[in-house]
């Protein structure tokens, strides 16, 4: 569950601290919701009814569900940043597998509490609608990061781009997946070990 960031409402107001509890638990609702529902099917009526309280109060706190998940997604860039605090040398890629591994797991152990958050910012950014594009290149900044670090070498600037923006891309359909038990028959263990032996096979390419 999100932890709470303190922050102003729709008309600028900072929230008494009755009112950041109950934008907490509208923040909360909403992304459990998230977690059970396709996210269009979601209403702010469905959220203030989670929660015990109005729609009214609801629009206190966010213009609508796409701002609750926007803002949640700030936690997602904060916790994505410590988490991978360790790895922005890029010297992880001289350990192999077992370098590869640690950042896979990093990665979406840190994602692991904005798991619909994620899949909602990937789905809704894939359809070009900005706001979501920006949210969805900020969650995933401190990865890309990570990952030009360790891919530097002689080869054109395009190409590092080009190879970290794909990897990029896989970690996040992994993270849409984090929660199934088995996907084509393969455990979440698997998946992420695959996942890791693409992200070693792709750096020492690079650095060759």
């Amino acid at each position: 569950m999100p932890t709470r960031v303190v922050t102003r409402t729709p008309d600028r107001r900072v929230p008494s601290e009755r009112g950041l509890q109950t934008r907490q638990k509208l923040m909360v609702a909403t992304i459990e919701l998230l977690a059970t529902r396709p996210y269009r099917d979601i209403k702010v009526l469905d959220v203030a009814k989670e929660v015990g309280t109005s729609p009214a109060t609801f629009y206190q706190y966010f213009p609508d569900v796409e701002g609750v998940v926007l803002e949640a997604s700030r936690l997602l860039v904060r916790e994505a940043t410590e988490a991978l605090d360790g790895f922005k040398d890029g010297s992880w890629s001289s350990d192999g597998l077992a370098g590869a591994t640690r950042l896979v797991e990093a990665v979406l152990d840190g994602w692991s509490n904005h798991l619909p958050v994620m899949r909602v910012l990937t789905a809704v950014a894939a359809e070009r609608e900005p706001r979501f594009v920006k949210a969805y290149f900020a969650a995933t900044g401190p990865l890309r990061r990570v990952l030009t670090a360790a891919v530097q070498s002689d080869r054109p600037d395009h190409e590092g781009k080009e190879l970290v923006h794909v990897l990029v891309t896989g970690f996040a359909a992994a993270a849409g997946h984090e929660n199934a038990e088995s996907v084509h028959g393969l455990t979440k263990h698997q998946r992420r070990q695959g996942l890791a032996r693409l992200i070693h096979a792709a750096v020492t390419t690079a650095a060759a």
